[in-house]
C-alpha cells in the first residue's frame, strides 16, 4: 500500500505538471481571429509575461507540496503527529481534529509564503492586486476561524455519527451533508460574503431598471441585487447569482460596473438567469450529492481499515490519516470522473450563452465575454487537451463562435 500510494501521488503530480505544460507550451499559438480585439499587442505581451511567471511559482508550489507529502509518508510524521495530538486529549475525535489541524498549520504555513507573492509581487505588477497588507492578513485571520469553526464542527459531527450510528453511519452522514450544503447556499451571501466583503444595493438607476425588466421578461423574480466592494482587493470583474426560492439575490462586483456598460452587465445575468432557467444549479447539487453518497461508501471503508493506517506506522486504523489517505487515493478517480463533469459544464455555458442570445442580449454578451477576458486576463489559446480534462466553460473564441452562428 505504501508503494501504490506513492505511485499515485507521483502519478497525479505528473499529470498536472503535464497539463500545466502544455497549456503553457500552447500559449504562442495563433489567437483566433474572433477574439483578436481582445488584447493589443502590449496587452498580450504583458498576458504572455503574467503567464509565465504563474506557471512557474505553480511548479515551484505544486513540487514543494507534493515532496512534503511523500517525506511525512516515508518518515513517520503522520504517526508522529497523531501521537502527539493523543497526548493532548483522550477523546478519539477531538484527537483527530488536533491531528488534522496540526498537519493543516503545516500546510498553511507553506502555502501563505506563495500566495503572499501571488498577491504583492505577480498580481500587485501586473495591475491586479488591490488589497493592503491589512487586508491580506485580516482575510487569513478569518479563514482560519471560519475553517475552525464551520469545517472542525462539520467534521466533528461527522466522526461522532460514524463512531455512534454504525451501519446507519452513511444514511445520517449524508443528510448531514445535503443540510449543511443547502444551510451554506442560503447563507453564502448573506453571512459569509460579508465577512470578507461590504454589500450595498444597487442605486435607482438605468442599470437597475434593465436588470429588473429582464427578470419580469423571464419570470426570474429577484428580491435584492446588490453591489461588492470586490475592488478592494482585486480589479477583476464578476457577477453571480446567489441562492434559491425567496432568498435568491443578484451581486455584482464594482469593478463590473467600472468596466462594463449596462447591456454588457445585463447581458452576463441573462446568462446566469439562463442557468437557472435550464435548472443547471439543481443539476449540479443532485450530481454533488449522486458523488457524496459514493464518497461516504468509500470513506467508511478507509476510516474502518486497520492494515491502511498500519502500512504507514499506525498501530490501528486512524480516523484523521485515514481521511488524508482517502484524499491522496481518490485524486486519480477525480481526475477520471472530472472530465464527463467538466463536458457537463461546458454544455450548460454553452445553454446559458444562448439564453443570454434569446433574450435580446447576444452583442451584448458577446462584448461582455470579450471585456471578462481582458480584463482578467484570460487565456485564449488554451490547449484541447486541457480544456477537455479540466475546463468548466469553453475557451472564449468557441462561446463567441457559438453566439455569433446562432
Amino acid at each position: 500500500m505504501f508503494t501504490l500510494t506513492l505511485i499515485i501521488i507521483l502519478t497525479v503530480f505528473l499529470i498536472d505538471l503535464i497539463l500545466s505544460t502544455l497549456n503553457f507550451k500552447h500559449r504562442n499559438q495563433p489567437i483566433p481571429s474572433n477574439v483578436a480585439d481582445v488584447y493589443d499587442q502590449s496587452a498580450y505581451d504583458k498576458w504572455l509575461n503574467y503567464t509565465m511567471e504563474n506557471h512557474r511559482i505553480s511548479i515551484v508550489e505544486k513540487v514543494l507540496d507534493t515532496v512534503l507529502l511523500i517525506l511525512f509518508l516515508s518518515f513517520g510524521l503522520f504517526p508522529a503527529l497523531a501521537e502527539l495530538a493523543d497526548g493532548i486529549t483522550q477523546e478519539p475525535v477531538l484527537q483527530t481534529l488536533l491531528f488534522l489541524g496540526f498537519y493543516g498549520t503545516i500546510s498553511f504555513v507553506l502555502g501563505i509564503g506563495f500566495q503572499w507573492y501571488r498577491t504583492f509581487s505577480i498580481e500587485e505588477r501586473y495591475g491586479f492586486n488591490q488589497a493592503t497588507v491589512k487586508t491580506f492578513l485580516l482575510d487569513q485571520l478569518k479563514s482560519i476561524i471560519l475553517a475552525i469553526l464551520l469545517g472542525g464542527g462539520i467534521l466533528y459531527t461527522l466522526l461522532t455519527l460514524y463512531l455512534r450510528m454504525g451501519n446507519r453511519f452513511i444514511l445520517y452522514a449524508w443528510l448531514l451533508m445535503v443540510s449543511v450544503a443547502l444551510l451554506i447556499n442560503l447563507l453564502y451571501t448573506k453571512v459569509f460574503v460579508r465577512l470578507f466583503n461590504k454589500l450595498t444595493p444597487l442605486p435607482p438607476s438605468e442599470l437597475y431598471d434593465k436588470i429588473h425588466d429582464l427578470a419580469i421578461s423571464t419570470g426570474y423574480e429577484v428580491k435584492k441585487i446588490s453591489v461588492m466592494d470586490a475592488s478592494k482587493r482585486s480589479s477583476k470583474l464578476n457577477a453571480y447569482f446567489s441562492g434559491f426560492g425567496k432568498f435568491k439575490q443578484i451581486v455584482l462586483f464594482d469593478t463590473l460596473l467600472e468596466k462594463c456598460s449596462s447591456d454588457e452587465i445585463v447581458s452576463v445575468l441573462a446568462h446566469e438567469i439562463g442557468h437557472a432557467k435550464h435548472k443547471d444549479v439543481l443539476r449540479q447539487f443532485v450530481i454533488s450529492m449522486i458523488h457524496m453518497s459514493v464518497v461516504l461508501v468509500l470513506l467508511t471503508f478507509f476510516l474502518s481499515s486497520d492494515s491502511l493506517s498500519q502500512a504507514f506506522g499506525f498501530g490501528v486504523a486512524h480516523m484523521g490519516f485515514a481521511l488524508i489517505l482517502f484524499g491522496i487515493l481518490m485524486e486519480p478517480v477525480g481526475i477520471v470522473v472530472g472530465i464527463p463533469l467538466s463536458h457537463i459544464s461546458r454544455k450548460a455555458e454553452y445553454r446559458a450563452d444562448a439564453f443570454a442570445a434569446d433574450s435580446g442580449y447576444r452583442d451584448a454578451m458577446i462584448s461582455a465575454l470579450k471585456v471578462l477576458a481582458r480584463e482578467n486576463f484570460a487565456n485564449l489559446t488554451p490547449h484541447p487537451l486541457v480544456v477537455k480534462m479540466t475546463y468548466s466553460h469553453p475557451p472564449i473564441s468557441q462561446r463567441v463562435e457559438a453566439l455569433t452562428i446562432k
